[in-house]
Formats: C-alpha cells, structure tokens, sequence
C-alpha cells in the first residue's frame, strides 16, 4: 500500500492503483511519442498545454531521454539507398523540429527555458533556439503556442540572437512574430534574416509564394536590401525550379525575383535609383556586380539612367573596372538624348584615361568625345592634357584614336611637348599620327649600387639584456639571421647567464609555448626553450622537419654546447647582413677549432660556404687558409683561391660539391666521376633540367601542366616519386618546401646557388593554384628581389613561370628582376628567353599574360632586345597546326617590337601564323 499525503488529506492507494497511475503515464508518453513521430503538433500542444508543473517536468525528463532514430524513428538511414535515404532525413527533421515542439510547449515563462535545455544537469540542446533557426514544421505551432501562453521575453530572444549569424531566426518566424505584436520591427535585422540561406532549408518558389501573400514584408523588408551588404556572396545548397543546386546566394535571389515577375509581381520603379545610389558603397565587388544584373533584371529604361546620368558620372571615379564598364555602356545609350549633360561627361570621363584594362570602356568614351567635341559650342574647349593621358595607354587602337582627337585639339608646338614624356611608349601607328618619328629605345644604367664592399656587418649580442631583446627580434621576424645570432650570442654568453634566469625568460616562454606554430623552426626553437629551463612538463613539437633539418640541427649543437661549455663559435653565424659571411671570419672560426682540437659539424661548415664572400679573400686570408689541417682543408683552400686542385674524397663529398659550384657556375667537373655524387644534380655538370608541357581535361577544364624532369617540384599530378638526394649536398635541394617566412630562411642557407632550390617552387600550372601555390610564386620572387641574388642554370625555369602566373604581383616581381639581371647585372638571358616562348608555345599560361609583359611602358633598349629574343623563341616553338589563344597579338608584337629596334622581321615566324 502506498501513502500519499497531501496539505488537506490522506491518501491510501492500493497496489492496484499504482499499477493503474503507471499505466497512464507509460500511455500518456506513448501517445505523446507517437503524435512527435507524426509530426502531429497539434495534439502535442493539447497534451502539454494541460499538464501541471510536476507533469511538465516528468515530460521534459522523459522527451530528453528519447533517442530519435532509435525510440521515435526506430531505424537510422545509413542503410538506405540514395533516394530513401534523402526521404528518411527529410523526415526526420520534421520529426526533430516536432520533439522540439514539444519540449517548448513544457515552458510557461522564460525562466522555464533553462529546463528543457538540461537534463540532470547537463547540457543537452537548445529546443527553442532550434526550432526558431529552423521551423520545418511551420510557423504556425509557435503561433498557436504563445497565443495561449502570451510571453514577454521574445523580444529578448531575438536581440540576443543577432550576435550569431549562423544561428539567427529564421524570417517567417521573425515575421510572424512581429505581425502578431509580439516584437519590435528592426529593419537591418530583418533583411539580414531573409537574406541569409542556410543549407537545405530554402526553396525559390515557396519563398517566392511567401513574398506575394506578404506584400508588407515585400515593402518594408525584401526591397531594402540595398542598403546593407547582406551575405549574399556566400555559398549555400537550396531548391531551385530545376532541383537542388549550390550556388551563390544572389543566384537564389534573381530566380526568386525573377519567379515573382513572372507571375505577374510589378516592383516598384523607386528600386531603380537606390540600386544605382548602392553601387557607390565601398562593398565588395561581386556584390556591386550583382546589383548591376538587378538593373537589368529590373528592366530599367534609358529615361532611367538618363534620370540617374550624375551617378552615372560617378561611377567612374571608383576605380572599379566593373562599374566603370557599366557605367560607360549606359552612357553609351542616352548621350544623344535631350538633357544629357556634355560638360558633366567631359570634366568626369578624364579620370579614367590612365585606367588599365577598361580599353573597350574608353573606345566608346573617345567615340561619346569625338561626337561632342565636334559641336560648335566646344571649339574653343581644350582638354588636349587630358588627352595626352591616353598614351599611357598600351592598347594600340586606344592609343591611336587618342591621338586622333589630341592632334585635333593641340597646337604642332603644344604637342609635341604633351607627348614627350611618352614618346618612348607609343606604337609606330600612334606616331605616325601624331607625326612624330619613332624614338630608337635608350641604354638604362644600372638602377641598384653594387654593395658587396659594403655590407652591414652584424652584431652578436654580448650582454644578458641584448639576448634577450634578440630572443623577442626573433620570435617578431622568425628570420635565419635572428636564429643565428642569438644562438651565437647565447653560445659565447654561457658564462654570464644569470641565476634567475627562467624567471627573465618566462615572457618569452608565454609567447612560444602558449600558440601554434605553422612554421616547424619555430616548434624546434619552442622544444629547445624548453629544454633550456628544464621544463619537461610541457607539450612539445615532435614534428620532424624536412624542410630546414639546419635547424633542428644547429639547435641541437647548442645544446651540446650549453652541456659541456663549449663556446667556440657556430662557423655557420653570418659576418654581415643579411646572411653573408667573410672568408676571413670562417678561416679564422676553423683555426679556433683546430687550435682546441674540437671536431666541426660537416653541415655547419657547408652552410657556411654557401653564404661565404669567397670573391673578398685578401692576402691575408690566403696565408691563414693554408695553415689549415683538417679534412676539409683542401676544399677551403681551392675556395679561397689559395689552390687550384679539385681532389674530392668520400669524407668531405659534400663539401666539394658545394664549393666547386659555386666558384665555377658554368664548369664541368670531370673530377666528380669516380665518386658517388657524379650523377647528382649541379655536380659534375651544372643543374640543368628539362620539362614538358602536357594537356590534362576533364568535363569541366583543361589545365596545360608542366612536368619538370624526376618530378622535380613535387608535382602531385605526375605519378613518379620525387628523387632526392642525400642531405648535405645542398645544390640538389634536398629538402621539401618551406611555409611563407620560412621559405626565405630556406633560402638564405644556399644563397650564391639557389636555383635548383627556386624549381622546388615551380607549380605546375599557371592558373587555378591553391593559396600554398602562389605563395610559392610570391615569397621566394620576394626574397630574390630583396637580397639582389642571382640565378644560373635552369634556375631560371622559375623565373619564366613567374613571368607567367596568375598572381600579377608574381608577375610584376619577375619582370623587375629580369630588368635588374638585364641591367645591373648584364647577364645574357638567352635560357630565359627559350623557356618562355616554349611555355607560351605550348599553351602553359595564356598569351595575354606575356603580352602585359610586353606592354610594359617606358623600358629601355637591353629590355627590348630581351622582349625581342622571347618573341622570337615563341614563334620559333609555335606548332602551326595547335596554335594558342591570341596567338595573331604576337605577331603583331613581333612586327612593332622589330621595328621599334631597327630589325626586320623573319618571314619564317610570320608565315605560322598567317598560315593558320
């Protein structure tokens, strides 16, 4: 018998009628479970809507005890095939949305919403949050719920939901919410909520539907969208009229629009003038772009535009080559209409005379001029300088029709002085116009001083304060000379470390140990600091390092050196920035060793020699180097000059390979053949390595790869293994690729040979690359250009593709370090010529992207005698029969270049071409 007592009675119930309590809870949660499995809210509302607090809590513990697929459901859809696996989903999302339903209409007021979220304490979900970001199973059961339970805190709700993009309220809820009176109208939160598409979940034709039986949420929500920069640029799955597509969200948005046209919707025209006043917000441009394709979709008129031509003035003062274009092409239309303002165009359109790639853009601009100029109320009007800033303008048809207008407009006298300071960039047809002779391109001088004499020694840190500071440099710059010098300084230091020393080095501990790191040195430098407090309770990198072992490497000899005090110095420690070391200091460094009869690291002498100054040996130097005894003794001394005997032995291979090519870039050494080495790469014969380019398709692309020789740079789409090398032998790259900073530390350990380094970086085609593929294109370009290095060999495949790429940056740097070898360091780049016009031949980047080259203004004569060579190699290695994309644009080039240099053409390259 059980005894239930309340505050007024006694209650005595037999076992039978417990038996009958249990059975009508177990029913009553059956029934409530089956009515969630058919989606039946309204009998679920009927339930919960009577049940009293014990009750409500008793169902919020037992719906947070239900698994979905397996206590409602009672399968899961893993086992489906495709369609019914998409049916049972489907399904069961309204299922979900139903459970959740439930649990909201367990709530009475806002405190009752921390309830339904646990279970025994414990964090299960958000039902209301839920259902409110995704109401599969309609407005309308919150509807019916808060009407019979009126609630004060919605409003709360949706405020503290604004903080969350991806988890907001979905908009008809929003909407309905606030028809009812139950929330404020928020006008930015709202176009944000209807605009934002979560994926699966909308359907254009439905929304479409919503719109037109809500005509106020057209007008006070749906057409002020161009007020904010809605996230229409993102990415999202939803039901289109053709299926379930993935698309840009403002390809939703035109078929939404473009349904509710069709079926008979007019918007109202005072769209068109916010649309054109949008284009002027400092948006993205895609963005800018789609409200364009609006304009159109709109169907706005030439009255329109003509209503709007101040705008449309502008526009071409944003820079924006989208909106320039646009711009232009309406005017195009309405110039002849009554009310078009001519002065207004002629003081706006001048700003886009200087303006790269909008050529079309300003042929109509110059027709729209001439058509003005040519009106008796402007005879008198002289904008011949701003005339003469078309020829800066390398589109030749651009060129000529400015010059065309600047001779009408200008004075003999007037113009010849306007156009001089562009004399040395106009086309032959544009002189000709102009009536000028065509200018023979001047000699350059060098532009950069040459500075070997006067290189910035460095400073090793020579108190307890300076390493310290030199820590923070080198953690701020992660540089290979940082590196060096506080492990130098650190090293010749060990006297004077101070007692408290982990406590000083705690602020730079915090920075190391407490973040990532993505470039490994610096996991290795964090291990080593690690090492250096006797911290051993801390997580370390175990990340082996294949892309600069050196430094793994020379932290590890710190090590040993800190254990047994040995402070001799590092030989590898540059003398002078960035990375240079004098011949004197190392032969100086290695006596010291001698002296003491302490055995060298074979790598820290080989990186040593790679950044050695060899070309400064003095007298001095050459007396110190032959004193020495070690192995390595013979390879130092023919570096230093002091011999000239090539006697290579297993012991210091290496070595010899090293400092041998590097003397002697050019040299074939046939003292190589008896050893193993004699068939590594930069060796016996200098690196020299060949590719082809192959054609790789599918369905939707064609990609023109270039394949280098053994897979030299790692390419994933040749099915060969990469051939490496033992590490030592640094002229063969031994390594993998570095990550951003750390490329230009890889680079600065073999900076006098670095091109078989460069061609690791080589991707293998020159457009759509992922981010890690064009910063193989920038950072290495960067670090060329910094440290003025040179290249030899087929290094030079590197700055070919370069030249080539899809990054303009890429682009720019390759063509300023050709300017510099051409100029500065006069170098014959005859191999450089012949793998662009064979990248060009066959197909490896498109034509246009080595015409900019070409198009570059104001270069001098060694530079056109450059662009020459590289156009005739082109022709040379064209296939008549396969001929690239634009290929006419380098003939034409062909023919002017020529002229531009006093040289007639080959009727050989031309007849491929013309044949075609």
């Amino acid at each position: 018998m059980l005894i239930v007592i309340t505050k007024k009675k006694i209650f005595f119930i037999g076992a039978h009628q417990i038996y009958d309590i249990f059975e009508y809870l177990i029913n009553r949660m059956n029934k409530l479970k089956k009515y969630i499995k058919d989606k039946n809210w309204v009998e679920v509302l009927n339930q919960c809507k009577v049940l009293n607090p014990d009750e409500r809590a008793a169902t919020i513990q037992y719906l947070h005890s239900l698994d979905i697929d397996r206590d409602i459901l009672e399968k899961d859809g893993h086992s489906l095939d495709v369609m019914a696996r998409l049916d049972f989903y489907e399904n069961r999302k309204r299922v979900y949305a139903t459970l959740n339903f439930a649990l909201i209409a367990c709530t009475r007021q806002f405190e009752d919403i921390a309830k339904i979220e646990y279970l025994k304490g414990e964090w299960r979900w958000s039902p209301l949050t839920s259902y409110l970001n995704n109401p599969a199973i309609g407005v309308e059961p919150l509807l019916a719920f808060y009407q019979l339970f009126p609630s004060d805190y919605l409003g709360k709700i949706v405020k503290a939901s604004q903080k969350d993009r991806f988890r907001g309220i979905d908009f008809k809820v929003l909407w309905a919410f606030y028809e009812q009176g139950w929330i404020a109208f928020d006008e930015s939160y709202f176009v944000t909520r209807l605009f934002t598409l979560t994926m699966f979940d909308r359907d254009t034709e439905e929304e479409a539907d919503f719109l037109l039986t809500n005509p106020d949420a057209i007008d006070k929500v749906f057409l002020r969208f161009h007020k904010y920069e809605i996230p229409v640029l993102d990415i999202s799955k939803w039901k289109a009229r053709e299926g379930f597509v993935c698309k840009k969200v403002t390809e939703y948005w035109t078929e939404v629009i473009q349904i509710m046209q069709e079926k008979g919707y007019v918007f109202d025209r005072a769209i068109i003038p916010c649309l054109m006043e949008s284009l002027l917000n400092n948006w993205k441009k895609p963005h800018l772009d789609w409200h364009i394709r609006l304009l159109s979709l709109f169907n706005t008129t030439q009255y329109d535009y003509l209503q709007q031509q101040q705008l449309l003035f502008s526009l071409l003062n944003t820079g924006n080559t989208s909106l320039i274009n646009f711009s232009v092409k309406q005017i195009k239309t309405i110039y002849k209409m009554d009310g078009f303002d001519e002065n207004g165009f002629i003081d706006h359109v001048s700003t886009i005379f200087p303006k790269e790639k909008i050529e079309k853009s300003l042929l109509l601009c110059l027709d729209i001029l001439d058509h003005i100029l040519k009106k008796e109320e402007y005879s008198t009007l002289d904008i011949s300088t701003e005339l003469s800033m078309l020829l800066l303008q390398t589109d030749s048809k651009v060129q000529e029709k400015g010059a065309q207008l600047l001779v009408g407009q200008a004075d003999p006298e007037i113009l010849k002085d306007l156009v001089e300071p562009h004399h040395s960039n106009l086309k032959l047809k544009t002189l000709e116009i102009l009536g000028l002779a065509h200018a023979t391109p001047h000699k350059a001088d060098a532009a950069f001083e040459e500075e070997a004499e006067q290189l910035e020694q460095v400073t090793i840190p020579s108190t307890w304060d300076a390493l310290l500071f030199q820590i923070g440099d080198f953690i701020r710059t992660k540089s290979a000379l940082d590196f060096d010098l506080f492990l130098e300084g650190l090293n010749q230091l060990q006297n004077d470390i101070p007692k408290d020393y982990k406590k000083q080095l705690k602020p730079y501990c915090k920075q190391l140990f407490s973040r990532f790191w993505d470039i490994d040195y610096m996991g290795f430098f964090a291990n080593f600091m690690h090492y250096w407090i006797g911290d051993d309770n801390l997580e370390k990198s175990s990340d082996e390092n294949d892309s600069i072992p050196f430094t793994q490497h020379k932290l590890d000899w710190m090590q040993q050196k800190l254990k047994s005090n040995n402070s001799l110095p590092f030989l590898s420690t540059p003398s002078h920035r960035p990375f240079y070391l004098h011949p004197k200091v190392l032969v100086k460094r290695l006596l010291a060793y001698e002296q003491k009869k302490v055995a060298i690291e074979m790598e820290d002498l080989i990186v040593a020699c790679n950044r050695l100054l060899y070309k400064q040996t003095d007298e001095e130097t050459i007396r110190l180097v032959k004193t020495l005894k070690g192995n390595y003794a013979a390879a130092i001394q023919y570096y230093l000059g002091a011999t000239d005997e090539v006697k290579p032995t297993a012991d210091v291979l290496a070595l010899w390979t090293q400092v041998t090519r590097i003397k002697q870039l050019d040299h074939i050494f046939p003292e190589f053949e008896n050893t193993a080495a004699k068939n590594y790469p930069a060796v016996a014969t200098p690196f020299e390595i060949s590719f082809e380019i192959i054609i790789d398709k599918n369905e939707y692309s064609t990609w023109h790869r270039m394949l280098l020789e053994h897979n030299w740079n790692y390419s994933w789409f040749k099915r060969e293994e990469t051939k490496y090398y033992p590490p030592l032998f640094y002229n063969t790259a031994p390594f993998s690729t570095a990550f951003r900073e750390a490329i230009a530390f890889q680079l600065s350990l073999t900076p006098q040979y670095i091109g078989p380094l460069l061609c690791r970086y080589i991707p293998d085609t020159a457009s759509g690359n992922e981010v890690r593929k064009m910063e193989h294109c920038l950072y290495p370009m960067q670090f060329l250009m910094d440290q003025r290095l040179e290249i030899h060999g087929s290094g030079w495949l590197y700055i070919a593709v370069c030249l080539l790429f899809e990054k303009k940056i890429s682009r720019d740097l390759a063509a300023e370090y050709i300017q510099f070898s051409l100029i500065d360091r006069k170098r014959d780049l005859s191999y450089l010529a012949h793998a662009i016009g064979k990248l060009i031949a066959g197909g490896y980047a498109p034509v246009n992207r080595f015409i900019e080259y070409l198009d570059r203004p104001f270069v001098s004569q060694q530079v056109k005698e450059f662009q020459l060579l590289c156009l005739e190699k082109t022709l040379e290695h064209l296939d008549g029969e396969r001929l690239p994309i634009n290929s006419k644009k380098l003939v034409t080039y062909y023919v002017e270049v020529s002229a531009q240099l006093n040289k007639e053409a080959n009727q050989a390259f031309l007849s491929k071409v013309k044949r075609k």
